[in-house]
């Protein structure tokens, strides 16, 4: 099963990349449009109407995991080139590595002295 994860992860981020082109977005109006096409033909039966709304939730739900996914991985790789700012930087406080991991309280506390100072 730990095989599984890095297949998945690059799945993950090419979807959200093929997702993100702009012929991504050309596709699904024709799919949208020979879809409202067959709409006329079957006179939007309630058959029709379930299909779509099946296959739309599905793939809304399926977008949310893969841009979620994209983002957490953003946000990292974003907080280590942050963190490595801050260690390469003499005049930055060394405390402020990893700070979003601190509760909401100690970032106030940290926020107000960093504010006095200016």
């Amino acid at each position: 099963m730990q095989g599984k994860a890095p297949n998945l992860s690059r799945f993950l981020t090419w979807s959200a990349k093929k997702a993100g082109k702009p012929i991504a977005f050309v596709i699904a109006l024709i799919i949208l449009f020979v879809w409202l096409i067959i709409g006329f033909i079957w006179q939007f039966s309630d058959t029709w109407l379930l299909v779509l709304n099946t296959i739309a939730t599905v793939n809304a739900s399926l977008m949310v995991f893969v841009i979620q996914n994209t983002q957490i991985r953003e946000n990292k790789a974003l907080h280590i080139k942050i963190d490595e700012l801050i260690r390469a930087t003499k005049e930055a406080e060394n405390e402020l590595i990893a700070i979003e991991q601190v509760e909401e309280e100690e970032l106030e506390k940290i926020r107000k002295r960093i504010i006095e100072r200016l």
